[in-house]
């Protein structure tokens, strides 16, 4: 059952954005379970992207288009919009793995 507290995803929109951005990657998690076929009982969803510079770049501009933010337990949606976010291939890269 989806929280109601949690802010809703348009996994619809993330994959035509990273497809129009031409950006590899691959999803994981129950919906793609689900994709191939499985039975889930969750719908959760990953993302696995190459990690090459050019896709990288392709990365953080499907990002920009995305409107992406941080998420920061304790915070408000508003307090973390405010915190500074730079979205670009270095910073990608630096952060390894994200959520």
């Amino acid at each position: 059952m989806p929280n109601p507290d949690l802010p809703t995803h348009d996994l619809a929109r993330v994959v035509e954005t990273l497809e129009r951005h031409e950006v590899e990657y691959l999803l994981i998690g129950g919906v793609a379970a689900i994709g191939y076929g499985a039975t889930r009982p969750t719908e959760d969803a990953g993302c696995v992207v190459r990690r090459t510079r050019a896709n990288l770049e392709r990365v953080a501009a499907a990002l920009k288009d995305l409107n992406a933010r941080l998420r920061v337990a304790g915070m408000t949606d508003e307090d973390a919009m405010a915190l500074p976010l730079r979205i670009d291939p270095t910073t990608l890269d630096r952060a390894g793995m994200t959520t």
